[in-house]
């Protein structure tokens, strides 16, 4: 009897408990609700909710509609369609993401940032933006990280070798279908040339040598095409010549002196190309990441044969792509050919609703070499590992 009083005592308790802790938390919701942090709590809220049997991921489904999403599409294996993950598997992603799980995860590390060039065309001078002699201001730290990663609901394994992280509502089963299948080339063999690098944020460039601290004053941009991402875009290109694979690598500058509307000018540049050399099958438009965190940036590195190098991310947007599909098949070849050749070389692809011009071929995407903390040297060493990846990909679709 005394057991069975005890357990009811218990039991009222764990309910007045929980109670108290459901108000608490409607409190702090609605505090941090008003505050900066308004998206963390909303997703909170709404996974809760999921969780809890209360309602549904609202929030998350009055995201705009991708392109494809009600279509039906064909391909050379029949009719395909791009049906949308589930409710729960979207839940767990929003659990990962919000929660920031599994050490250095992508979610666990500092989210990249998308850098503003502001609206106002910049002054303008004949040394345009010459790469600073002296950059040796001690303003804040870097922090050299190899990314790692789990695979889980969000986090893909390529049937070949290396990640995807899907950050679309598109289902996972039909991405990893697509990135199983072969490229649609049609490739002549004799035609030349093939590949077109170039460059949307042609400027961005790296610190000097590889160090753990950074000089604020540095914009981490320069119209010097030998220090930019310019550099690495040739070293890319030089690894398909040496393989004997045409490549042409214009080096214009899209983002200087204006940097708003890079993209449109970049397409432009991508457009004149593709009808001077319709051979042209594959564009490349390399940049540079940015992660930054409360003052601290980070370098993604990898040793690769005893060599710093920095790390590498694919991205393949779907947003007004509807041929996106194609691309991500190249992509993903691609970056399983890194991880087989330089294990520990690449983060995982990014597939998200962006653009980036991606519509313009069956092979276009955006790779970031590296980041403004990594060197210069480490960004073009990765460019020679990238080029020669990318080659062994050519070769073995041409059936060499």
């Amino acid at each position: 009897m005394r057991n069975s009083r005890r357990d009811i005592a218990e039991f009222v308790s764990g309910g007045i408990f929980a109670a108290m802790l459901f108000f608490t938390l409607t409190l702090l919701g609605e505090v941090l609700a008003s505050s900066p942090s308004s998206d963390y709590a909303k997703g909170i809220a709404v996974i809760s909710a999921k969780i809890s049997g209360f309602g549904g991921l609202n929030g998350r489904e009055a995201q705009k509609s991708l392109p494809e999403e009600n279509a039906e599409i064909t391909d050379a294996g029949g009719p395909l369609s791009a049906p949308k993950a589930g409710l729960d598997a979207r839940a767990a992603q929003e659990l990962i993401r919000l929660g920031g799980f599994g050490g250095w995860d992508i979610e666990a590390a500092p989210q990249e940032i998308q850098e503003s060039g502001g609206n106002a065309e910049e002054p303008k001078d004949e040394e345009g933006l010459p790469y600073p002699d002296d950059i040796d201001g001690r303003d804040g730290r870097i922090v050299r990280k190899t990314y790692t990663y789990r695979t889980s609901t969000t986090y893909l394994e390529l049937p070949g070798g290396g990640l995807l992280r899907n950050c679309t509502d598109i289902d996972s089963g039909y991405l990893l279908e697509q990135c199983a299948r072969e490229p649609d080339f049609g490739f002549d063999p004799s035609a030349e040339p093939l590949v077109l690098i170039m460059h949307t944020h042609t400027t961005e460039s790296y610190e000097p040598r590889e160090r753990d601290y950074y000089d604020a004053d540095f914009s981490s941009r320069t119209t010097d095409l030998e220090k930019s991402v310019a550099a690495v875009g040739e070293a890319i290109a030089e690894g398909l010549e040496d393989a004997g694979i045409g490549v042409i690598h214009d080096k214009t500058v899209h983002d200087y002196p204006r940097y708003t509307g890079a993209y449109d000018r970049s397409a432009e540049t991508v457009k004149e190309y593709l009808e001077k050399y319709p051979s042209i099958k594959i564009v490349i438009d390399v940049h540079r990441d940015a992660i930054e965190e409360d003052g601290v940036r980070y370098a993604p590195a990898a040793e690769i044969n005893g060599q710093s190098a920095a790390q590498v991310m694919i991205i393949c947007g779907c947003t007004n792509v509807p041929q996106y599909r194609y691309n991500l098949r190249t992509a993903a070849r691609l970056q399983s050919q890194m991880e087989t050749d330089w294990p520990g070389l690449t983060r995982p692809i990014l597939f998200d609703e962006r653009n980036y011009n991606q519509e313009l071929t069956h092979g276009s995407f955006l790779i970031e070499m590296g980041s403004n903390a990594n060197s210069l040297g480490e960004a073009v060493y990765s460019g020679e590992l990238v080029g020669k990846s990318l080659a062994k990909v050519i070769l073995g679709l041409r059936g060499y």
